[in-house]
Order: structure tokens, then C-alpha cells, then sequence
């Protein structure tokens, strides 16, 4: 046997760990992005929690304590003489893609607030604008909540002319 025939499987073997190499560095880059992209979309629904909670804060605020009943209410507010725009867009869930939020209703039936009905645990622990408790607890994207208080005292959506 010549010393070229010897240096053949050599060879092969380098190739074989070059290319596990490239397989393992590609599963640790698709990793990398698939967290990143998760993290976005954290971002993304805190963002737009927030506006929802903020719309219905100001909606509130604008006239006598009601609470809004549709978001389309927060997108125009036609009460009062001048229109009122408290919510830039009806923003969908960036974990389904879909414009149905979860509603949350206080114990007397008025809409104070939403929460995303995507599946998942949150990676995010820290970093919270609002109910900072809450959101580290959360188990699930469903345990984030975004919501005024609830206001016993405020009237009814029958009264308030809707």
C-alpha cells in the first residue's frame, strides 16, 4: 500500500468533522434567531398592550368616567364637539396576527382592558412600564394583562348614551 492510498479515509474524516461543524454552528444560529424573534414579538405585544391600556385611560378621562365598549370607539371618539383619536390603529396580536384580543371585563361588565390569547411562556422577567408583579409571575403570553383599574363608581355603558 502507497502513502496516497493510506491518506485517503484521512482525508474523508476531515471532511466529515468540517462538515458536522457547520451543521452545529447553522442549529446555533437558527436558535440565536428563533430567540431574538421571540424576544421582538415580546416587545412588540408589550407595545402594544400599553397602547390599548393608555386608549382606554384616555377614553376615560375625556368625558364623565365611561368606558369604552368597541375599539372602534378609541380609534374615533365622536363624543363631545371635537373628535378624539386615543388608539392610532386597531393593533393585532403580534403572537397570533390576529385582531381579536383577549377582553378583559371588571366584575360589573365594562371593557378595562386586553390580553393576547397567543400560546407560550414569556421569556421576559424584567423591564416593565405597569403591574411589574404580574408579568413576572406570568406562566403564560394569556397572564399579561394590560388594564386600568377598575372603577365601581364609574356609569354603566347604557348610561353613558352607547
Amino acid at each position: 500500500m502507497t502513502a496516497t492510498e493510506r491518506q485517503g479515509g484521512f482525508t474523508y474524516l476531515l471532511l466529515l468533522v468540517a462538515v458536522s461543524v457547520l451543521a452545529f454552528s447553522l442549529l446555533k444560529t437558527q436558535e440565536v434567531r428563533q430567540m431574538r424573534y421571540r424576544e421582538q414579538q415580546e416587545a412588540e405585544l408589550l407595545f402594544r398592550g400599553e397602547q390599548y391600556r393608555a386608549a382606554i385611560t384616555a377614553y376615560r378621562a375625556a368625558a364623565n368616567g365611561c368606558f369604552p365598549v368597541r375599539v372602534e370607539q378609541l380609534l374615533i371618539d365622536k363624543r363631545g364637539p371635537t373628535r378624539r383619536f386615543h388608539l392610532r390603529q386597531a393593533w393585532p396580536d403580534p403572537l397570533t396576527n390576529s385582531k381579536t384580543w383577549g377582553l378583559i371585563y371588571d366584575p360589573q361588565g365594562r371593557w378595562i382592558g386586553v390580553r393576547s390569547l397567543g400560546k407560550g411562556t414569556p421569556r421576559r422577567k424584567t423591564g416593565f412600564s405597569h403591574d411589574v408583579e404580574t408579568f413576572k409571575k406570568a406562566k403564560s403570553y394569556y397572564d399579561w394583562t394590560f388594564k386600568v383599574e377598575s372603577d365601581p363608581q364609574a356609569p354603566m355603558p347604557r348610561a353613558c348614551g352607547r
